[in-house]
């Protein structure tokens, strides 16, 4: 497990950012829970980011056409491969993924390296403006990008990603974290991320490696109020409880198409994953899977992508999102991948197409629920938060 520890010395510059509310009833009767005590009204909308003393910055004009190559930090499932290649031979846009887990990666890469390495982020919800009061992102205008004009108009209108006139990331997904698992091992339907801790689970547990996100989850279950923002006692609990999971952990899971062929090869009876897990996991040739919204509460993200400040190939990663965020593409990205997306007329292609039925199911046509949900996004208390997920899983 040591393997799996966080540099602590790597997260000292960041600071404040917090999530909200608790996940929509909707959201809990899809994932076959009960929902919730009600959030406080005030929850159910995000904050506008922390200020910051630099300079306004205008939101970036995209050329009017681009090719040529830029580098991308991203998850695996923010791309097919047949759209990469389709990129490149019809647009002359040759993306170069890179691939990280834990949102806080990637930032710091970034803020290491800079626009003459990294051109383009992928990132959850309140990281965005971590990354912009970090001077490290440029705002876009949405209306340079024609395929902006598909997305549900909640999507364009998030005030935690407004700065400067600009739009701090062009909206990509979302979903609340769920427990997914095997029936055949786990045979009395669970509620509650208790089950995580059943002895009969002994290695069989995959959890992603997010550690500021494991944290909240077992937050979430020895009862944090706020799980990216606990107390002194409720951050002992949660260690406690992470400590106490151990025995029982397989992986920490980098990407969600490995959790797919954990879930698949039964390596793994019961993860944590996003919506849509049940039809991948089936898709990819394995066995039933179910999936719940424990009855403590849960966190949730929503994404998109981020421009690099100074990026040096600004026009190239600006060319890719007037393209390939297209509804033909992001309809194919939702069947390979499960979790809803921002993009509404993709929705109507797949009601056409016949897929209404998994598009409902996986909340596709109420983007609403994203916003109240608990939102993922970097813990006041850094230091804190690493200190105690590194030394749980060190035992």
């Amino acid at each position: 497990m040591n393997a799996n520890r966080i540099s602590r010395r790597n997260f000292l510059r960041m600071t404040a950012g917090t999530g909200l509310g608790l996940l929509g009833a909707s959201a809990l009767a899809a994932c076959g829970a009960q929902p919730a005590a009600p959030a406080a009204p005030a929850a159910t909308s995000a904050p506008a980011a922390t200020a910051t003393s630099a300079p306004a910055a205008a939101a970036t004009e995209a050329p009017a056409s681009a090719g040529g190559s830029f580098n991308w930090m991203t998850w695996s499932d923010h791309y097919l491969p047949a759209q990469l290649e389709e990129m490149a031979s019809k647009f002359n846009i040759k993306a170069n993924p890179t691939l990280f887990a834990d949102n806080s990666e990637a930032l710091l890469k970034l803020q290491q390296v800079g626009g003459k390495q990294l051109d383009m982020v992928s990132g959850d919800a309140l990281w965005v403006p971590k990354y912009y009061d970090e001077k490290l992102i440029e705002p876009l205008d949405l209306a340079d990008f024609p395929a902006s004009q598909e997305l549900y108009s909640l999507a364009r209108e998030f005030p935690f990603w407004q700065k400067d006139g600009g739009y701090l990331a062009y909206p990509f997904g979302w979903s609340p974290v769920v427990l997914a698992y095997n029936p055949k091992y786990i045979t009395s339907e669970p509620t509650s991320w208790e089950v995580l801790f059943d002895p009969k689970l002994k290695g069989r547990v995959g959890l992603a490696m997010q550690p500021f996100d494991v944290m909240a989850y077992m937050g979430k279950a020895t009862g944090a109020k706020e799980p990216y923002n606990m107390t002194d006692d409720e951050l002992q609990k949660a260690k406690q409880a992470l400590k106490d999971l151990q025995p029982n952990i397989l992986k920490y899971i980098e990407q969600t198409t490995e959790a797919v062929t954990l879930l698949a090869n039964e390596s793994v009876w019961i993860c944590d994953q996003n919506l849509g897990i049940e039809d991948r996991v089936k898709d990819a040739g394995g066995p039933e899977i179910k999936a719940f919204i424990p009855k403590e509460g849960t966190v949730g993200w929503l994404d998109g992508e981020m421009i690099a400040k100074d990026a040096a190939n600004r026009d190239a990663a600006h060319g890719w999102l007037k393209n390939a965020e297209s509804a033909e593409w992001i309809a194919q990205n939702f069947l390979e991948y499960g979790r809803p997306l921002f993009n509404e007329k993709a929705y109507k292609l797949l009601v056409d197409q016949g897929h209404q039925e998994r598009a409902d199911k996986y909340l596709f046509n109420k983007p609403e629920v994203a916003a109240t949900m608990t939102l993922k996004g970097p813990a006041p208390r850094i230091e804190e938060y690493i200190n105690a997920f590194n030394e749980a899983i060190a035992g």
